[in-house]
């Protein structure tokens, strides 16, 4: 599996930028903030490392928790050389942009 893969699966929320070294399955909190939590996080620098967490707060039921897991596993499996990149967002490119017209580059 990829990162793109796992980022169009159309029942979680993937954050490929969660932190430098991983990616996180988000579900929505229970709490009344509208918060979103992490249900499984995957390490971007270590292979076969992902850390399934406690769903129970979450408005998950245990069936799409074990779908999200079993999704983490196989990106966990996969070697890191041949998981892709994150992928990036338009409003780096913008900023790049920008920078370069600010810069004179443009």
């Amino acid at each position: 599996m990829t990162y793109e893969e796992l980022k169009n699966q159309k029942y979680f929320d993937v954050n490929l930028h969660y932190s430098i070294n991983e990616v996180a399955i988000l579900a929505p909190s229970l709490d009344a903030f509208g918060s979103v939590e992490p249900i499984v996080t995957i390490s971007k620098v270590e292979p076969f490392n992902y850390h399934p967490r406690d769903y129970r707060d979450t408005v998950l039921d245990l069936e799409d928790w074990q779908e999200a897991v079993k999704s983490a596993q196989e990106l966990a499996m996969t070697p890191l050389n041949e998981r892709g990149k994150a992928i990036n967002h338009n409003w780096i490119k913008k900023a790049q942009r920008t920078l370069q017209g600010i810069l004179g580059r443009g």
